[in-house]
């Protein structure tokens, strides 16, 4: 529940960011302010990507099995 609940707010920061970059671009502020969160935008993602990763590769998480395949 814990790493469910770490990738839920890791998600939020992740589209915080984003919608941080988009006013920056919108509001026609500093070209780096802008870059700064969306680059932020993507080490949140990065990190996500690798926790998701790790925990099925520990078996903390279990993808479900798709459907007309068989484990035999």
């Amino acid at each position: 529940m814990l790493f469910k609940l770490l990738i839920v707010l890791l998600l939020l920061m992740m589209i915080g960011n984003l919608l941080l970059g988009l006013r920056a671009m919108l509001g026609n502020r500093d070209p780096a302010l802008m870059a700064r969160y969306i680059g932020r935008r993507l080490l949140f993602a990065v990190i996500i990507l690798l926790l998701l990763i790790a925990a099925m590769a520990s078996g903390l998480l279990v993808p479900h099995p798709t459907p007309g395949w068989s484990t035999k």
